[in-house]
């Protein structure tokens, strides 16, 4: 039997709790307006599974609302299929493989990106607030690092604007597996490098731009370390932070010795570029 588990939240938060979702063994999920469908075995589900997601929406001060529903074996994959369309972000069309490219849309540097179960399809804010900043920093011939990949969309993007070389790190190894995927799928697995782990895998030396997706305090703790890897030119995108970080984080860059260089917001979501001071 399946359980389909809906969670009730903004839908800021939908690619974030799918990704929690994801590591308590649910296989295919759907975003929906103020929502977020999850399907499962029901065997896997548990109180303690339950407590931790309730946990999880209270850190985020969100109302508790989920509801449960125990039914008939469910076509994850097509409901799954159906939630993803073609979006364009700046001069970039994202669209899983599924889907043709509109006609009008054909100009755009297509990015390919079948998500599965990792973050990074185009569909969040801080997704698209990232790749906005990509091709005002990436030159021919850069050399790039994307932290926390995820789909690997935004290491794919900058080899398509023509960087030399992308690496890219990601603690889960499902991760990994569907970046590999997509780069092959847009023909830039030559020059894409992937690990599993976090940014101590990458024992390269400078990069021209690094491009980090992640949580909060995540981004605080790595950012001793991107400094580390950055020349007097080299540029440092940030994203997956609220507005409401953004007082805490310029102070968390000042400590780390990088400096604001711009920023944007969408909806409540806040995203930077820093250099070294």
């Amino acid at each position: 039997m399946t359980l389909e588990l809906t969670v009730h939240l903004p839908d800021g938060y939908h690619d974030f709790l799918i990704a929690e979702l994801a590591d308590l063994d649910f296989e295919a999920f759907e975003a929906r307006d103020e929502a977020v469908v999850a399907w499962g075995p029901v065997k896997r589900w548990s109180d303690v599974h339950r407590e931790h997601v309730e946990q999880w929406l209270r850190r985020r001060d969100l109302p508790v609302r989920i509801d449960e529903r125990v039914e008939a074996p469910h076509n994850w994959n097509e409901t799954w299929e159906a939630s993803i369309a073609p979006v364009v972000i700046g001069p970039f069309l994202v669209r899983p493989s599924w889907h043709a490219t509109p006609p009008d849309h054909a100009d755009k540097i297509l990015l390919e990106i079948d998500p599965k179960m990792s973050f990074g399809t185009g569909y969040h804010e801080s997704t698209r607030l990232a790749l906005r900043f990509l091709p005002g920093l990436v030159e021919d011939g850069a050399r790039v690092l994307d932290a926390g990949t995820g789909t690997g969309i935004l290491a794919i993007a900058a080899l398509k604007l023509g960087a030399a070389e992308a690496y890219a790190f990601d603690i889960d190894p499902w991760s990994i597996e569907n970046a590999a995927e997509n780069a092959l799928d847009n023909r830039v697995g030559d020059r894409f490098v992937l690990r599993e782990g976090g940014l101590e895998v990458i024992s390269e030396g400078e990069f021209d731009v690094i491009a980090a997706n992640i949580t909060r305090e995540a981004l605080r703790r790595m950012l001793p370390g991107f400094a580390e890897k950055m020349h007097d030119g080299s540029s440092l995108i940030l994203a997956g932070l609220l507005q409401t970080d953004r007082a805490v984080m310029l102070d968390a860059l000042a400590d780390a010795g990088l400096t604001l260089r711009d920023e944007a917001t969408e909806g409540e979501w806040w995203s930077c570029v820093s250099h070294r001071a």
